[in-house]
């Protein structure tokens, strides 16, 4: 890979990175995330028509205009990643990758045309798909030639590519529940932490967790169960989740030569999630927590992707 498309590669996450957190700040703050008086006022009416044009005085014009900004450019190299690098890449591993970013920015733009929604597949499909394009960028940014005569599979033991692999794929269901979560205006279903209000397993019934089910605005007491099983499956992934990313980071630290500042990164960037996820609860979902609480889960994906291939090639 060139030095060129290397740089390339890092570009394009840091405007992917823009990107899924402009869109986060204001999908959140449309939902009235943070507002007041808390919480009479959340998810009190639909987020704006896209079409609608932002006040220049409000932070919207800005941030709507850096996320169209950002995303074109961001589509403009990837093209450009897939053009320059092709030739220079001797596995078909990283051009399957390029085309997956290809691929994402194309059902991203489609998927705008229905943006925002009330319609949890819609919020879904934005966040896992914009993370997604996160994560295959920073495999990239970790993707080497395997040394000549040797295969990947061979150079680690294969049950720790294994469990990256588990890790990568329950963060991926993770972001899944955030966003339904997200959707699903749970910001405020539910009192104390770790707990729901004393619960700790979600309720019966699922009315909460049917994707194509629009979500009432303005919110009624009678979907309260719905959302709290929401969050609840919502915070039961997170402990999923940390407990596997320290197995894995325990493991890469132990057997990953340059891989194990990454670990403790990661390690990092999870513990600053449940700190966050406490804090939102307790302070009243304020914005900027709720942003923060996003930027970490990018970061945490990306850096999770980045060891998954460190884990196939060592």
């Amino acid at each position: 890979m060139t030095g060129l498309v290397r740089a390339l590669i890092w570009i394009s996450l840091a405007l992917v990175l823009v990107v899924n957190v402009a869109s986060a700040y204001v999908r959140l703050a449309q939902q009235g995330v943070g507002c007041e008086p808390w919480p009479q006022c959340y998810g009190q009416t639909a987020p704006q028509d896209a079409g609608a044009v932002p006040s220049e005085d409000s932070p919207y014009f800005y941030v709507r205009a850096t996320h169209r900004l950002a995303a074109s450019l961001a589509g403009v190299l990837f093209l450009a990643i897939a053009f320059l690098g092709w030739n220079g890449w001797r596995s078909a591993a990283p051009r399957i990758a390029a085309i997956k970013l290809l691929v994402l920015a194309a059902f991203l733009a489609w998927l705008g045309r229905f943006t925002p929604s009330l319609v949890p597949a819609v919020t879904i499909g934005n966040v896992v798909a914009g993370m997604a394009t996160l994560g295959v960028l920073a495999w990239l940014a970790a993707w080497r030639p395997t040394p000549a005569g040797s295969a990947a599979h061979d150079l680690l033991p294969r049950g720790l590519a294994l469990l990256a692999a588990a890790t990568l794929g329950v963060a991926v269901i993770q972001i899944g529940l955030g966003a339904l979560a997200n959707a699903r205006f749970v910001a405020a279903a539910c009192e104390g932490f770790p707990s729901c209000g004393g619960a700790w397993w979600p309720p019966a019934g699922g009315a909460g967790f049917d994707i194509f089910a629009a979500t009432t605005v303005p919110l009624v007491a009678a979907e309260d169960l719905g959302r709290q099983g929401v969050q609840l499956a919502h915070r039961i992934g997170a402990v999923i989740l940390a407990a596997l990313v320290v197995l894995l980071a325990a493991a890469v630290i132990r057997r990953v030569n340059g891989a194990r500042v990454a670990a403790v990164l990661l390690l990092a960037l999870v513990t600053g999630q449940f700190v966050l996820g406490a804090i939102i609860v307790g302070a009243g979902a304020p914005l900027a927590t709720a942003v923060a609480h996003n930027v970490i889960s990018n970061l945490a994906l990306g850096t999770l992707a980045w060891l998954y291939n460190r884990t196939q090639q060592g």
